[in-house]
């Protein structure tokens, strides 16, 4: 039978019957015939003979179909099988609930017991599978955020006092309205909203704290990455916000305390000349910086350096290139002005020229865009690697005024670089795991928390873990009291711990179940351990006398080796308190999160302004610690994983004091990283306080080079980010007053 006529209506109807219909209408007499079809899902399907004659018979909702059309009948049993009473759609009664079809993102109405949620399907999946611990119904009565309660006068007049500002002359209508209020100590007048109200404080008021001043105060934060310092004043130029470059200025060495011969401010500033002058002092000019040189001297000096920017140049041999911007003594025939020696050596070396500022449109920002997609780019830290400088440069300076212009110019592409994963059987979960290439059951759910959510949900963890050969972890809770002691005698005897401390560190779960029963004595009692602690009732001196006796160095070593103390202070609300007056977790990042030294907040803040999406202190999973228990990272990138750690000192350096063990211990991760195929990414935060050679180029300390670094080393990972003056100066600010500190953590 080569023709669709020459089938008979029997022959269609077994074909029906095979693929799982029933059909309540139509008959077969050529290909256009149309019957009327249910599929086994409970689902009407119009399919004509022709398509029931091709590989296409088969039924077009979800879940038959993995792409397929929504249904409310399919929500329906969703919602039962997760212990919800009804799901509603508006036609739901106007059209029969079989041929009922629906969009993503129509509004239904979700009910359990009284509990109401009216939200689409879309943004109920969405928040399900986004997060590790998604909740799939939220009601609308604790979703929706309340309202602000209505300003009042003694609110204003709480938050006004302590900043000594005058109460304003009229309330404001809301919270989101500007009015001006006086600060008392000088008179002036400030205009503010009430959330910038709670944040203003005196150091910011710009009538106390001039343009000079803190023009002044920046400039000598910048020397201080130097040993460097500067005790006069800067002026200002008129009618604009900018320090007068022409001045004559002298900086002091801290070494020596030898004064610097008077330089112009830019000289300083801009062009590297943040050296000492005096030749004896270990802060001065590098040997190679030298004048009077053939030319061929600066091209081999700045391809042997790994120099690619003049202003790179600038910061390591200041005279050298300086000189290599006069005008050369001879010109050849003809030319309308002199050769300067530096453009011999652009031209040798190919080194980029200054960037003009320029102006683009969302036009020219989209095609540019799309280049860079087209040329491989899978995220938005890879789109702006590839992005010529000037449209680098105008997305900065839109940034710093605060619109992300970037962001919105992608949205509107309808550019998603993060892909969702949409389980529905074991073999789309097997194929997900597959995908994402994860060694474990314990990175894939670290990696991808929403996937791994819906495995569990739906029952595929076991089957999953079987099909990969994954061993899953015990489940302590289901043993009985009884069990649970003898489980922690035999692991204590098998792996020679002495004490509780160490038996928890390396089984955690097993002692969490043992204290949530009330069962620590008994234990302690059974194996001979030393009664734990009992922190209820100490005072804040009592446990800052406690970590200062045991030496913890940070927080996080505070927790994993004195955990009773640790959720004590917690439920006292005093470990913000107790961080403060040990200089921990000080320093804040763009990101909101904190962290306990200032090279770790400020890679932070890089990866925040590349718009790379990280985990920060991500727990390590494959293997222990150096005295047990689980280490983590500094921070993580999803995916393509990538861990990233900010030493604080290499292997090889002599360290002595609280960190004395710090090399040894950098070695032990190190070699975890490597024997787990685990790629890393090792930042030398320890750049930020000495120089070092890295990567055959010479670096100086401070923060210019750290960032310099770690944009090197970012990039040659697979995470492009650009490095330029704006990008520094965006650090800084995002760093402006908090102190620094000797420490960094691991």
């Amino acid at each position: 039978m080569s023709r669709l006529s020459d089938y008979s209506d029997q022959h269609i109807l077994d074909i029906i019957h095979a693929a799982g219909y029933v059909r309540l209408s139509g008959q077969h007499s050529n290909g256009q015939s149309v019957h009327e079809l249910i599929h086994s899902c409970g689902m009407v399907n119009l399919k004509d003979s022709k398509t029931l004659l091709s590989d296409k018979r088969h039924c077009g909702f979800i879940p038959c179909h993995p792409r397929g059309k929504l249904s409310l009948l399919y929500l329906k049993t969703i919602a039962t099988r997760l212990g919800l009473d009804d799901v509603t759609h508006d036609q739901e009664g106007q059209t029969e609930l079989r041929r009922l079809t629906i969009s993503a993102n129509d509004l239904l109405r979700w009910t359990k017991g009284d509990a109401v949620m009216t939200q689409s399907w879309h943004t109920v999946r969405s928040r399900a599978l986004s997060c590790k611990k998604g909740t799939f119904f939220q009601s609308d009565a604790t979703r929706r955020k309340p309202r602000s309660a209505e300003l009042s006068l003694s609110t204003l007049a709480l938050c006004c006092a302590p900043k000594r500002l005058a109460l304003p002359a009229s309330m404001p209508a809301r919270r989101a309205d500007k009015v001006e209020y006086t600060h008392i100590a000088c008179g002036g007048t400030v205009a503010l909203r009430f959330v910038e109200l709670q944040q203003w404080s005196e150091t910011r008021c710009p009538h106390c704290h001039s343009l000079e001043k803190t023009a002044l105060d920046a400039f000598k934060a910048f020397l201080l990455d130097f040993e460097m310092t500067f005790d006069g004043t800067l002026e200002v130029m008129e009618r604009k916000s900018q320090v007068k470059r022409s001045q004559a200025i002298s900086i002091t060495c801290n070494l020596c305390h030898q004064r610097n011969d008077a330089r112009s401010y830019d000289l300083v500033r801009y062009r590297g000349f943040t050296y000492c002058d005096n030749p004896g002092c270990s802060n001065t000019y590098l040997p190679a910086d030298r004048t009077c040189e053939p030319d061929q001297y600066y091209i081999d000096l700045l391809r042997t350096h790994g120099i690619r920017k003049f202003a790179d140049g600038q910061r390591l041999f200041p005279r050298s290139m300086r000189y290599l911007k006069q005008p050369s003594a001879a010109s050849p025939k003809g030319a309308k002005k002199p050769l300067r020696k530096y453009e011999i050596v652009q031209q040798a070396l190919d080194l980029p020229v200054n960037t003009r500022l320029a102006e683009f449109t969302d036009d020219d920002l989209r095609s540019a865009f799309q280049h860079a997609i087209d040329a491989g780019a899978t995220n938005i830290g890879a789109v702006r690697a590839k992005l010529p400088n000037d449209i680098n440069n105008f997305i900065s300076r839109r940034r710093m005024a605060g619109d992300f212009v970037h962001h919105r110019v992608l949205a509107n592409m309808g550019i998603r670089f993060k892909r969702s994963y949409e389980i529905a059987s074991l073999h789309d979960a097997i194929e997900c795991i597959r995908d994402t290439k994860s060694a474990t059951w314990a990175e894939f759910v670290s990696r991808y928390p929403g996937a791994s959510t819906s495995i569990i949900e739906q029952g595929l963890k076991e089957d999953v873990m079987a099909s990969f050969g994954w061993t899953s972890l015990v489940n302590y809770s289901r043993l009985t009291n009884q069990q649970l002691l003898d489980k922690a005698g035999e692991l204590r005897h098998a792996e020679q711990l002495d004490t509780l401390a160490l038996l928890e560190r390396a089984y955690g779960s097993l002692i969490r179940n043992i204290r949530e029963r009330g069962l620590t004595a008994d234990l302690c009692a059974a194996q001979g351990f030393e009664q734990t602690a009992v922190w209820q009732g100490m005072s804040l001196d009592d446990l800052v006398r406690h970590i200062r006796d045991n030496d913890f160095a940070s927080s996080s070593d505070w927790h994993a080796s004195s955990s009773g103390s640790y959720k004590y202070a917690a439920t006292q609300n005093w470990v913000r308190e107790i961080s403060k007056r040990f200089n921990w977790g000080i320093y804040r990042g763009l990101n909101g999160f904190s962290y306990d030294s200032l090279p770790e907040t400020i890679v932070a803040n890089l990866l925040h302004l590349a718009d790379y999406e990280f985990i920060d202190h991500p727990p390590i999973e494959h293997f222990p610690g150096v005295g047990g228990g689980r280490p983590t990272a500094d921070f993580l990138i999803d995916s393509p994983p990538l861990w990233i750690e900010v030493w604080a000192y290499r292997t090889d350096d002599v360290v002595s004091g609280k960190l004395a063990s710090y090399p040894s211990t950098r070695k032990h991760k190190e070699a975890g990283y490597l024997a787990h195929a685990m790629p890393l990414c090792s930042l030398e935060g320890g750049l930020f306080y000495r120089p070092y050679l890295l990567d055959g180029k010479q670096y100086r300390r401070g923060m210019g080079s750290f960032v310099e670094h770690a944009c090197n080393r970012l990039t040659a990972h697979g995470l492009p980010i650009v490095y330029t003056p704006e990008l520094l100066a965006e650090l800084r600010q995002s760093v402006h007053n908090q102190s620094d500190s000797a420490f960094i953590q691991l």
